[in-house]
């Protein structure tokens, strides 16, 4: 036979793991996400084919946040930081500047609008860093170039 409080210790394990579950279902998680909600500026950055861009670094100014969109392209943007690092809620009618950057891309920089609520983006076409190798007529062979003006060795005062 079970005592009261062996009951009640079931019970209340039983609760737990309910909240705990709930909290999972409906995306209750670490401090600051409650900032999230409602406000936020979100797109997704492509190539010139329309397929998503991973790995290219978003930044936020003012507001001193730098994130890196996912491998579809996808990123959002919920919150800003403040002078000693905390995280604030994006502020109402604010102009930002958005910085695309990635490697072997053009930087991009994009003038946003933020009202309040979501502001969804129009997808923002990176174009690829295009390095063009021309040949050139002039001879550039070392071999070829004598100049006795030149020394090919060192020489130090007092040898």
């Amino acid at each position: 036979m079970m005592s009261a409080v062996s009951v009640h210790m079931r019970r209340l394990r039983s609760l737990l793991l309910l909240c705990a579950l709930s909290g999972a279902l409906y995306g209750v998680g670490a401090p600051g996400e409650a900032l999230a909600k409602g406000r936020a500026i979100q797109g997704q950055v492509v190539d010139r084919n329309g397929q998503g861009l991973g790995m290219v670094s978003v930044s936020l100014a003012p507001g001193n946040v730098e994130i890196v969109t996912e491998p579809d392209g996808s990123f959002r943007i919920d919150y800003l930081r403040d002078a000693r690092g905390e995280r604030i809620r994006l502020s109402r009618r604010t102009e930002y500047q958005l910085l695309l950057f990635r490697v072997g891309w053009n930087e991009q920089q994009i003038a946003v609008s933020y009202q309040r609520g979501e502001l969804i983006l129009a997808p923002i076409t990176l174009q690829e860093d295009i390095i063009r190798v021309e040949s050139s007529d002039e001879d550039i062979d070392p071999g070829s170039h004598t100049d006795p003006a030149q020394n090919a060795g060192g020489s130090y005062e007092g040898e």
